[in-house]
C-alpha cells in the first residue's frame, strides 16, 4: 500500500490566518486524502509581552472614500468564510494548548485536538489557556483528563513547540500558517494556490 502523503503545517491557534489554514488543510485531507503534520509554533511566547491594541479610529474621522476590504477579510472570501464573530476576547499564550496536541498525537487524536482548540477559541469564545477549559476539551476527544492535566502543567512535550521569533526563522517558518508542500512553502496563501501545488505534489513516484 502506497503512504498517504503527509503535508506538515506551522500554525498557532490565536493567529487568524491559521484559523483560515485549519480550514484549507481540512479541505485537503477531504479532497486529496493527505494526512496533516500539525507544528505547534507560538507566536507569543512566555517571555514576549503581547503587541499594544490598535486605537479605535475617532468616529469623528471621515471620509468620501468606499470603503476597502483588508487582507484579512480577502482571506476569508476567497476560503468562503464569514469572519468570526464569537471569538474570545483577550490575550492568550498557546504553549498549553500545544502541548495538548503532542500528547494527542500520542494516541492517533491530534486531528481531532486540533479542530476542537480552533472551534473553542474561535466560534465558541472560549479562553483556550485556561487549564480547566483545555481538560474539559482533551475529555471531549477522549484523551484522559488526569494526563491531560498532567501534560499542561509539566510541559514534557517543550521542545517540540516553537516559539517566535528567532527559533521560528531558522526552520524557514516566517508566517504561520505555513504549508510544506513538495520541498516548497507556502504561506497564509489561498487555496487555490495551494490545491495545484498539492495534486502536482502528490504525483511524486513515492505516492503514485
Amino acid at each position: 500500500m502506497n503512504p498517504r502523503p503527509v503535508i506538515p503545517v506551522a500554525h498557532d491557534f490565536v493567529c487568524p490566518w491559521c484559523w483560515v489554514g485549519w480550514h484549507q488543510a481540512k479541505q485537503m485531507q477531504e479532497e486529496f486524502g493527505v494526512e496533516i503534520e500539525w507544528r505547534g509554533y507560538e507566536l507569543f511566547p512566555e517571555w514576549m509581552a503581547f503587541p499594544p491594541s490598535a486605537p479605535a479610529k475617532p468616529d469623528s474621522v471621515k471620509s468620501d472614500r468606499p470603503v476597502t476590504p483588508t487582507k484579512m477579510q480577502l482571506a476569508y472570501a476567497a476560503q468562503g468564510m464569514n469572519p468570526p464573530t464569537n471569538k474570545f476576547k483577550g490575550d492568550i499564550r498557546t504553549h498549553k494548548a500545544h502541548e495538548l496536541v503532542e500528547l494527542a498525537k500520542t494516541v492517533n487524536k491530534a486531528d481531532a485536538m486540533v479542530e476542537r482548540l480552533y472551534r473553542a477559541l474561535w466560534e465558541e469564545g472560549k479562553n483556550i489557556d485556561d487549564a480547566d477549559v483545555l481538560v474539559a476539551e482533551a475529555a471531549a476527544v477522549g484523551l484522559n483528563e488526569a494526563d491531560a492535566r498532567a501534560v499542561i502543567e509539566e510541559f514534557p512535550f517543550k521542545n517540540n513547540i516553537v516559539e517566535y521569533d528567532d527559533d521560528a526563522y531558522a526552520t524557514g517558518v516566517y508566517n504561520v500558517p505555513t504549508f510544506f508542500i513538495g520541498g516548497e512553502r507556502y504561506a497564509e496563501q489561498p487555496y487555490r494556490v495551494l490545491r495545484p501545488a498539492l495534486s502536482q505534489a502528490i504525483q511524486a513516484p513515492e505516492y503514485a
